[in-house]
């Protein structure tokens, strides 16, 4: 299955680590309600080994370090949604990957059950 959430990417560790907790609480909540939302079309399959990829798609070249921008808050959304089990590391082989779309930054969730 894949997700795009278009126009936006999570946001890096650097960046809400350092928020007033209830700022990243409301974030964190607005993307988890995000991803059960969009995640609604492919039903509650429930998987419970999945391998999952995440691709941000950023509108500038500005280096960034591929660690920073664990997805936490995307992982969490799949789990509440029910698409995946756990977001453990039993059950999630995880990858993201940081790219360049000038015309069309977004993110993209592919989720395969493994």
């Amino acid at each position: 299955m894949k997700i795009i959430i278009p126009g936006k990417q999570h946001p890096s560790l650097n960046t809400w680590t350092g928020w007033h907790w209830a700022k990243k609480n409301r974030v964190k909540k607005e993307w988890e309600n995000e991803v059960q939302w969009l995640c609604k079309k492919f039903g509650q399959p429930q998987l419970e080994s999945a391998d999952v990829e995440i691709l941000y798609y950023f509108d500038n070249r500005h280096r960034r370090d591929k660690d920073n921008y664990t997805p936490k808050f995307i992982l969490d959304g799949l789990s509440k949604a029910g698409i995946i089990a756990d977001d453990n590391t039993d059950n999630i082989f995880l990858n993201w990957k940081i790219r360049y779309d000038k015309e069309n930054p977004r993110t993209e969730i592919l989720i395969e059950e493994r």
